[in-house]
């Protein structure tokens, strides 16, 4: 599959990005010189009503190349209560010879009409009562989960979603205070979440009854990651700090102290990657992004680029294991 890279903004667009120097297209040649990492390849302008919070593609290997080209989806969580699912495919008219158009921004990009892939509306997950936080796709696949200010997880069926109605499949309130962070086990048994009273929850999804729960963070948590070795579960939020917890012995077996502001987002590197589970990155208000090594938790590299707060970071798929981060100063950076 190419790769590519999706983006919400808080205008409610999504748009898709070409992710590196090993791009192909679906006949197999290869990345021509004005498609360069990180050109604009996809737009859809207005998706949400309201501001995008969080944003996550089709795992990998459930995304399928045909004869049609790429198909893979998108998932996006908003502020105007709702969740969308949002299909990612070629644009077999999208012409060669397109005309490049300026942006609000004044950077120039293609016309939407004639970009690579085209973004289309497929479902519409309705059911929260406050504000959406987070989404994160199954590993499989076939589900999505959301967070919400309303103290409440929930569990979508994305085969069966449509536009008229979200397939609901799991309404979980056991949160006493708004809940952001949520990411699956590598193997699909459990999701975690986290809330704004320091409270990291493991749910067990063959029961949707709660399998374990950390206290350790002094503040907000915003983020949840399992690490791919399926063992240890990383979290972080207002305090600064990154904690490891060992899922075996449910308790936790490091505390870096990462970053001096609120920590936005954290991401292993994993199986679809040439470095499986051999790093953790981070992404933080205090404008870095950082590398840390999961033998022994130190600080491998610090990026520094952003003017301002770095909200998100994620880790490519592919041979080249490169980082991507995105900040308040309306830029993406693709680090090697």
């Amino acid at each position: 599959l190419p790769k590519i890279i999706a983006t919400g903004g808080w205008s409610g667009g999504i748009k898709i990005w070409n992710g590196g120097n090993d791009h192909r297209d679906v006949d197999g040649g290869e990345t021509t010189a004005d498609e360069a990492a990180l050109d604009l390849l996809g737009a859809k302008n207005i998706v949400h009503e309201d501001r995008i919070m969080g944003i996550a593609m089709r795992p990998y290997l459930t995304s399928t190349t045909s004869t049609e080209g790429l198909t893979t989806m998108v998932a996006s969580a908003s502020i105007d209560l709702s969740a969308k699912l949002c299909k990612v495919t070629l644009n077999e008219d999208a012409a060669s010879d397109s005309m490049d158009v300026e942006d609000d921004d004044g950077n120039k990009a293609k016309n939407n009409q004639h970009l690579r892939y085209t973004i289309e509306e497929c479902a519409h997950l309705k059911g929260h009562a406050a504000r959406l936080c987070s989404v994160a796709f199954h590993p499989t696949g076939k589900f999505v989960a959301t967070t919400s200010f309303d103290h409440t997880w929930r569990l979508w069926d994305v085969e069966t979603s449509s536009m008229a109605e979200g397939k609901e499949l799991l309404l979980q309130d056991g949160h006493s205070r708004e809940v952001y962070g949520v990411g699956f086990h590598p193997d699909g048994s459990l999701v975690s979440t986290t809330d704004f009273g320091g409270v990291v929850q493991c749910w067990d999804l063959r029961t949707g009854k709660s399998a374990c729960h950390f206290l350790g963070h002094a503040r907000r948590v915003v983020c949840s990651e399992f690490s791919p070795n399926g063992f240890q579960l990383a979290t972080a939020g207002d305090d600064g700090t990154i904690k490891i917890w060992d899922l075996r012995r449910r308790r936790p077996s490091a505390s870096i102290p990462a970053h001096t502001n609120l920590i936005t987002q954290l991401k292993f590197s994993h199986s679809t990657s040439s470095q499986n589970g051999e790093f953790l990155a981070s992404s933080s208000f205090d404008g870095t992004g950082k590398i840390w090594s999961t033998r022994d938790w130190k600080l491998l590299s610090t990026l520094e680029g952003h003017e301002g707060k770095v909200m998100g970071i994620d880790v490519l798929d592919g041979r080249d294991c490169g980082v991507v981060t995105c900040g308040f100063d309306k830029t993406l950076k693709l680090w090697k």
